[in-house]
């Protein structure tokens, strides 16, 4: 009969349990009987021992009274009292015995020893109430006041309390001899179990690890081929193929993983072909969630990011094509690399110029802008290596040109996702967001700005960037003003220029003024206070107005 790998592992289970129930049986059985043994010592023969201790005291203290009454005639009231109390006492004493007798003869093992502890108990009871009855002779010779006779029947009196001792003491060997059988039986019940558990425990173990390692070796084989062959997946090589032997379950997983390897293959074709024409998430979250195929998108917020190579027009004039071509990419190159390593999706490259994004599913919905702001920084870093190499592979053909770049930042509700025709389409951003990204990077020309942010981007980054407000301004194509702000490779003190703007935009013109030449003269390298100083100039022959608001226009883009 064949069995499959449910069966199997079921049978191993069950002889497991089978041997695991066994030892819990024997423990239960073993543990229980321990239990009552010592039961029987804790609450019934120790008792028993210490009531015929108490009752030996007694009668012992019952004859030292008797004994004592003519020596000492003002406590005989005293030592009669005490005398009745002892005898009430000692009859309780045997009441007690005989009931934990009764009790103690329950357990298996008791019968035989307690006919004869009930014996033993029997004759104490005999030598007792002999001996009392000798004490209430003595009594009443006492109230008669016959000491003579009182004395010539302590002889007598002596020897029965003597005979009572005796007695008592067979009884208590006897109880003694009871109790040590019990505990050796409990110290024997608890060695045998701990025999049978081990032994039982060795027993499951052996029949446990035997039959695992039948099955293991039925099974070996298949698995150590696709565990191979997994590894070699994992290694990134995807030309594997295992062979299916067996039609049991492990052969049904063999076929399963090369259907699973095929897929992967198409997979990896599919990254390799257009992963060069888009970041390779958008591949990935197309290949995994195929609906996303359909065109369409949803709305969210998210950054987007402008990089734009400076005079490239007049570049391209003076370079010859291969060279050229060689400058723009290794441009791209560095700014793709800047991107990618802030977690950004570059959308395009726009001729001399990237457009990036970032926002969910690629990044959290906390970080985008403060990522996108990382990243300007890190692509001016890199465009100083860039320039570097640009002059190490192009030599004297750069001779003389000026490179530079400007970056916009903006932050807002867009719509991501398939855009494009039913022939081609693409997975992109679109909204005002985006128009107003690459207006502020163009707005870098006007102020000999670098990086250049909206104010949501501001807000959403934090106060951990070093930023200074730069302007009000309105942008060809929309109607609401944007407040922009400058972001700065290092802290910088700007109080005299943010001054020199709240004097500007209330229309103080001579303290703007002096506040935007101070601030020149602190930073020379600034060219943002001249723009200022240059706007005032015109405003001053050509005031806005009473009604103005501050904000200046952009007539292009």
């Amino acid at each position: 009969m064949n069995f499959n790998i449910a069966h199997k592992i079921f049978g191993i289970a069950l002889v497991v349990l089978a041997l695991m129930a066994a030892v819990a049986v024997f423990s239960v059985r073993f543990t229980a009987e321990i239990s009552a043994e010592l039961d029987l010592v804790a609450n019934k023969q120790l008792p028993l021992s210490d009531t015929i201790s108490q009752t030996n005291v007694k009668i012992l203290e019952q004859g030292l009274l008797l004994q004592r009454l003519f020596a000492l005639p003002n406590e005989s009231s005293k030592a009669i009292k005490r005398l009745n109390q002892l005898t009430e006492e000692i009859e309780a004493d045997f009441d007690k015995s005989y009931r934990l007798m009764v009790e103690e003869e329950k357990n298996r093992y008791a019968p035989g020893t307690i006919f004869e502890l009930e014996k033993s108990l029997k004759r104490v009871e005999v030598k007792y109430r002999d001996y009392q009855q000798k004490a209430l002779e003595m009594l009443a010779l006492h109230e008669t006041g016959d000491e003579e006779a009182f004395h010539r029947l302590l002889p007598d009196f002596n020897e029965l309390q003597n005979a009572v001792d005796k007695e008592i003491a067979v009884l208590r060997s006897h109880v003694e001899r009871v109790a040590d059988e019990a505990v050796r039986r409990a110290d024997s019940s608890e060695k045998l179990l701990l025999y049978l558990n081990a032994a039982l425990t060795v027993l499951s173990a052996v029949l446990g690890l035997g039959i695992a390692f039948w099955v293991t070796q039925m099974l070996v084989r298949n698995v150590r081929n696709l565990v191979a062959a997994a590894e070699k997946v994992g290694d990134g090589n995807l030309d594997v193929q295992v062979p299916v032997v067996t039609q049991d379950e492990v052969g049904v997983l063999t076929h399963s993983f090369n259907s699973m390897v095929g897929d992967l293959q198409l997979k990896e074709r599919i990254k390799d072909t257009f992963g060069k024409y888009m970041d390779p998430r958008i591949v990935t979250r197309l290949i995994e969630n195929p609906e996303l195929t359909r065109l369409g998108g949803e709305r969210q917020e998210m950054t987007v990011m402008f990089i734009d190579l400076q005079g490239y027009t007049s570049i391209s004039e003076k370079l010859p094509a291969a060279g050229l071509v060689q400058l723009l990419n290794m441009f791209l190159s560095h700014m793709t690399e800047a991107v990618s390593q802030n977690k950004g999706v570059i959308n395009d490259f726009l001729g001399d110029a990237v457009m990036a994004y970032w926002g969910p599913p690629f990044t959290d919905e906390n970080e985008h802008a403060a990522l996108a702001c990382r990243t300007a920084l890190q692509a001016f870093e890199n465009f100083e290596k860039y320039k570097a190499d640009v002059a190490a592979e192009l030599g004297t053909q750069v001779d003389g040109l000026e490179i530079a770049m400007r970056i916009g930042i903006s932050t807002g509700n867009v719509i991501s996702g398939n855009i494009g025709s039913k022939a081609t389409r693409k997975f992109s951003v679109v909204g005002d967001p985006v128009n107003l990204g690459a207006r502020l990077e163009g707005a870098n020309k006007t102020y000999g700005t670098r990086i250049m942010l909206s104010e949501r981007t501001k807000e959403l980054a934090g106060d951990s960037l070093d930023v200074r407000e730069l302007d009000l301004i309105r942008v060809k194509g929309k109607s609401l003003p944007t407040r922009i702000y400058e972001l700065l490779p290092s802290p910088q003190n700007h109080a005299r220029f943010a001054e020199g703007l709240e004097a500007y935009r209330r229309q103080d013109w001579e303290k703007a003024k002096e506040l935007f030449q101070a601030s020149r003269t602190e930073h020379p390298e600034d060219p943002v206070p001249a723009v200022f100083l240059e706007r005032i100039s015109h405003l001053m022959v050509d005031p806005p107005g009473d009604d103005w608001d501050g904000v200046w226009e952009f007539q292009t883009k």
